[in-house]
C-alpha cells in the first residue's frame, strides 16, 4: 500500500472520529432535554408559593354585628328640686338646730301659742296644724302611746311606730286616732342632742281630703337647719 493511500485513510478515520463523538453528544443532550420536561411544575400565573398551596383556607372575616344598641354616654338629666311655697317659718327646738317650714297664707291663719304655733284652714271647719314642743322623758314611742289623749276625749288611738313626717326629711314616732268623724294624726320628732329630754310634735286635725292635702303640704316642707 503506498504511502498516499495510508495517510487518505488515517484523515477518514479521523473525520469519522470525529462525527462519532458529535453525534453522541447530541444524542446526550438530546435524552437529557427530554427528561427535565417530564417534570410538572406549577403555573407561573399562579402567583402562589409552595407554603401557600399546602396551608388550609382561613375562614372568611365575620361581618360585624350591626344588631348591638349604641351605648347612651349621656348622663340623665339632673331633676331641679321643688321650692316649698309659701311663707317660711322657723323655731329654734335646740342651741343649734332651726326647725323650718312653709305655709301658703292664702289657705291657712296663723296663730302663735305659748307653747308652739298654730295654722288654721281658711274654710272655718277646724282643720288645723299644731306645731309645739313635747315633754318625751321615756323617749318618743313611749310618749305617742297616750299622746292623743287629750284631743280623742276617750277613743282609742293607733302608735304606727317610726316613720318620715310625710316626705319630709324628718323622722317621727306616728299616732293617729279618730273622733266623731274627725282625723287626728300626730308625728313625735325626738331632738336627739337635747339634754331635756325634749321633742317637737306635729299635730294635723281635718274632716275631709282637700284639708288634709292642704295639711300635708306643710308637712312636706320641713326641714332642719343649723341655728
Amino acid at each position: 500500500m503506498s504511502k498516499a493511500v495510508k495517510n487518505l485513510l488515517l484523515v477518514f478515520t479521523l473525520v469519522c472520529l470525529i462525527v462519532l463523538v458529535v453525534f453522541t453528544v447530541e444524542l446526550f443532550l438530546l435524552n437529557r432535554n427530554g427528561s427535565d420536561a417530564g417534570e410538572v411544575g406549577p403555573p407561573l400565573s399562579a402567583g402562589v408559593s409552595d407554603d401557600a398551596a399546602t396551608a388550609p383556607e382561613s375562614p372568611p372575616p365575620s361581618p360585624p354585628d350591626n344588631t348591638t344598641e349604641p351605648t347612651n354616654t349621656e348622663e340623665p338629666p339632673t331633676e331641679t328640686p321643688v321650692r316649698p311655697v309659701g311663707r317660711r317659718y322657723d323655731m329654734l327646738v335646740s342651741s343649734d338646730r332651726m326647725l323650718v317650714w312653709h305655709v301658703d297664707e292664702e289657705l291657712f291663719e296663723y296663730t302663735h301659742m305659748d307653747s308652739g304655733v298654730m295654722f288654721t284652714y281658711a274654710d272655718n271647719e277646724g282643720a288645723s296644724l299644731e306645731i309645739c314642743p313635747a315633754h318625751i322623758p321615756y323617749g318618743a314611742e313611749e310618749r305617742a302611746e297616750t299622746f292623743l289623749d287629750g284631743y280623742l276625749e276617750g277613743n282609742e288611738s293607733f302608735v304606727g311606730g317610726i316613720g318620715p313626717i310625710r316626705n319630709s326629711e324628718l323622722t317621727g314616732v306616728f299616732v293617729s286616732g279618730v273622733k266623731d268623724g274627725e282625723t287626728f294624726e300626730a308625728w313625735i320628732y325626738d331632738i336627739e342632742d337635747d339634754l331635756g329630754d325634749m321633742g317637737v310634735a306635729f299635730i294635723i286635725r281635718y274632716w275631709n281630703d282637700e284639708q288634709k292635702n292642704a295639711l300635708y303640704d306643710i308637712l312636706d316642707s320641713i326641714s332642719v337647719t343649723t341655728a
